[in-house]
């Protein structure tokens, strides 16, 4: 059996292999289930979470081992034992109205870079020059607000319009790479770059056939082979534009790109797919998948990240994925849940430290009658994790089972006073 010893983060070093918290895995960020600490960054965030934690010394590195033999030998330290009441608190109307500002904020530039979109998507499809320069000076409003209104500017996302998909589709892109991007620590020139490229990236299709782009049916091969250009044709609509880098028109030819050379147009493998190509490519299925389109309606944001993480096995880097589902969350943001007091709402913010707890906007309650007024409630609070008073998550549903308009509930409560 293996020897755990129980060790403070000031002993924390890499190396080590974290097997137990101090708390449940799924009240923490981490992703797995017992990890081992390779980096400054991992070990900045164990120090950060967790007031100690079980180290497997077989598990360790090697190299480590007469460190962990001394602290082995030494008296447990006496730690703080994690409570509901040491976790920080906020009251619940205090989340409504900050994330409600929030949300008011983000909508402006959300409305500013949409329209600037449907600008660009018109001089795509006449072959002119595109304000490249205008794109540049919007994804670095969207990037500053991603620092700060990360969870509203994602549900924002979700202001889909069957008739309009390329255009919402290409702001959707932009917002979730920049989201993505965030998370996997881009500093803000690369956060820039993968902004603006999601936001361009699929300007080539309006040099496609209208009928065929938005053919209601299953599309022929022929067919197909005409829709595969559009990345060719995106990349010469834009390549001597002096404003974009070559990051961001690398992105725009070779999003649909796969890691075992079956993609297009030019069948590169992983390792000759740059990192901001890599996050666009992940992000567009992701918003694909889960928008109302032509030929098919959207599956829920929960079912579309299940799907991708197992479309890695042959299209994605599977790390990447899983940091994906990291940032998203495992209720992401969009997600119609039914909470454990029968009430129904929709996740409109994830928590980094407790991910089965997210901030939910109720919009049903226990009778499944519409609230006058929404009410958001934030799982991770306190008060609604004990006693009688607990309330959980307790299944994802399809928002059509109570005609729930997730387009609707945003518009009316991003609509600025």
């Amino acid at each position: 059996m293996s020897q755990k010893i129980k060790v403070t983060p000031e002993y924390l070093t890499q190396g080590m292999y974290v097997a137990e918290l101090d708390r449940p895995w799924l009240d923490s960020p981490f992703l797995f289930q017992g990890f081992l600490i390779n980096s400054d960054s991992l070990l900045e965030e164990v120090n950060a979470v967790c007031d100690f934690v079980y180290i497997d010394i077989e598990l360790s590195d090697p190299a480590i081992c007469n460190q962990l033999q001394v602290l082995a030998s030494r008296p447990a330290p006496i730690t703080k034992e994690v409570t509901l009441k040491t976790l920080p608190h906020n009251p619940d109307e205090k989340d409504h109205k900050n994330y409600i500002k929030k949300l008011r904020q983000s909508r402006i530039t959300f409305d500013n870079a949409t329209q600037y979109i449907h600008q660009a998507l018109d001089d795509a499809r006449l072959g002119t020059s595109v304000n490249t320069k205008k794109a540049k000076q919007l994804v670095s409003e969207l990037a500053d607000q991603i620092l700060t209104n990360q969870h509203a500017l994602v549900w924002l996302t979700f202001l889909k319009n069957r008739d309009e998909y390329t255009a919402n589709h290409c702001v959707n892109v932009c917002i979730l790479a920049l989201s993505f991007g965030r998370c996997l620590g881009l500093d803000k020139q690369q956060l820039n770059q993968v902004g603006l490229g999601g936001l361009l990236h699929d300007l080539g299709k309006m040099q496609i056939p209208a009928e065929i782009l938005n053919k209601p049916g299953k599309l022929t091969p022929e067919e197909f082979e005409i829709i595969k250009q559009h990345p060719e044709l995106g990349f010469k609509l834009l390549k001597d534009e002096k404003e974009l880098s070559i990051e961001v028109l690398d992105a725009v030819l070779h999003h649909h790109e796969r890691k075992k050379a079956h993609g297009y147009p030019d069948q590169l493998t992983e390792e000759k797919i740059p990192l901001l190509t890599q996050i666009i490519s992940i992000v567009d299925v992701y918003d694909a998948v889960t928008s109302n389109r032509c030929y098919h309606n959207g599956i829920s944001p929960y079912e579309a990240l299940n799907k991708i993480y197992k479309w890695a096995e042959k299209d994605f880097n599977k790390e990447l994925v899983e940091s994906l589902i990291k940032c998203l969350g495992i209720y992401p943001i969009g997600s119609v849940v039914e909470l454990s007091n029968g009430m129904v709402g929709v996740v409109i913010s994830a928590s980094k430290s407790a991910r089965l707890r997210p901030m939910i906007m109720l919009v049903l309650d226990k009778n499944k009658q519409y609230f006058k007024k929404r009410k958001i409630l934030n799982l991770a609070n306190p008060r609604w994790r004990q006693g009688t008073r607990a309330i959980e998550i307790d299944q994802i549903l399809n928002p059509s089972r109570y005609d729930i308009n997730i387009k609707q509930i945003i518009e009316e409560e991003s609509r600025t006073l």
